[in-house]
């Protein structure tokens, strides 16, 4: 019996496990994804002869690096209310609990057919639209006029984070200081805070029948996120499928197709800042504030192996930023700006 096993035979009742089809039997499937920063272990549990997981748990890779779990069952928490009654679209929290120096999360799987990148190539207008109704739908959670600081905390601190993280680079400080030179139209703006999932691309996402989107890894969610930052990862995740572009230069390439002057996913972007309450001639700064944000998000998952290693941490952080797609959008959008 491995520890994801002992796990739930030990919190059986009090989980209430019975009620997604487990019986005392049950077959495990452990998944342990192998890119630097996975934080995690994941393990689909099936009832016994059954072809879909009812069950998803979560294991920190490293004792004590519990903060991703935790957030994604809180955020799951405050989720299963705010955007459908049902838990639609999302899993729902079954239970968390500590086991020595590891928080186990125990959610509900999402079944559906992934929206991978053949699948988004195959009809790409579908895929926009199943997408855009799924980030419109995920809550506020604080007016424009009460969240004053949401630069520093959204976009400032991150930054500053991963400058401390990965020392004295010049590319990265040099990256850093010119984004808030260009964004300090965007720091003086009153937005509204969303909630945020922070990776909407394959393979977090799953379609049902008739086209609802399924969202799964809610690891990086914020209750405190920026408008248009789940949709822009999210269109340049579409465009990059529909143009089979898997290496750098086509990745950039996509992005200037979806983006630039002209570019399709212009309109859903503009329409959803609208919607939102958001100036759209804000829209370029917030393009920008996706990438730099989303690449700051690698000071936390690389923290807990820096801190582990620190005369090799910075250089593993440095390696990390080269090899990352978000940093190459990030330095792209600031160059042509």
């Amino acid at each position: 019996m491995n520890f994801v096993d002992q796990f739930l035979q030990d919190h059986f009742e009090e989980f209430t496990l019975d009620r997604y089809g487990l019986g005392k039997n049950w077959e495990t499937l452990l998944l342990t994804p192998r890119f630097a920063t996975s934080r995690h272990v994941v393990a689909l549990v099936f009832p016994s002869r059954g072809s879909e997981p009812a069950l998803v748990v979560k294991v920190p890779r490293q004792p004590g690096d519990n903060s991703g779990v935790r957030r994604e069952a809180a955020m799951l928490d405050q989720l299963s209310a705010a955007v459908d009654s049902t838990g639609g679209g999302v899993p729902r929290l079954v239970g968390i609990k500590d086991a020595g120096p590891f928080t186990v999360l125990v959610e509900t799987a999402l079944t559906g057919t992934p929206l991978d990148p053949r699948t988004v190539a195959a009809d790409l207008p579908s895929a926009v639209a199943t997408g855009t109704e799924f980030v419109a739908a995920l809550p506020c959670t604080r007016a424009a006029a009460d969240n004053a600081d949401w630069y520093r905390r959204a976009v400032a601190a991150p930054l500053a984070a991963l400058e401390g993280l990965a020392g004295p680079d010049a590319q990265t400080c040099e990256l850093v200081e010119r984004t808030h030179q260009l964004l300090g139209p965007l720091s003086q703006a009153q937005l509204p805070a969303v909630i945020e999932h922070g990776d909407l691309s394959h393979p977090n996402l799953l379609v049902k029948p008739g086209g609802a989107l399924q969202v799964m890894d809610w690891e990086r969610s914020l209750t405190d996120g920026v408008p248009g930052h789940d949709l822009v990862f999210y269109l340049q995740y579409l465009s990059e499928s529909s143009e089979q572009a898997f290496d750098r230069e086509a990745q950039l390439a996509a992005f200037d197709k979806a983006f630039g002057q002209g570019g399709w996913a212009l309109d859903p972007l503009s329409r959803h800042l609208g919607m939102r309450g958001v100036d759209q001639a804000l829209l370029p700064l917030l393009v920008i504030a996706t990438w730099a944000r989303s690449t700051a998000t690698l000071a936390d998952r690389l923290a807990q192996e820096a801190e582990a290693d620190p005369s090799q941490g910075r250089g593993k952080v440095r390696a990390a930023l080269q090899a990352d797609r978000d940093f190459w959008l990030w330095r792209h959008v600031v160059e042509a700006a």
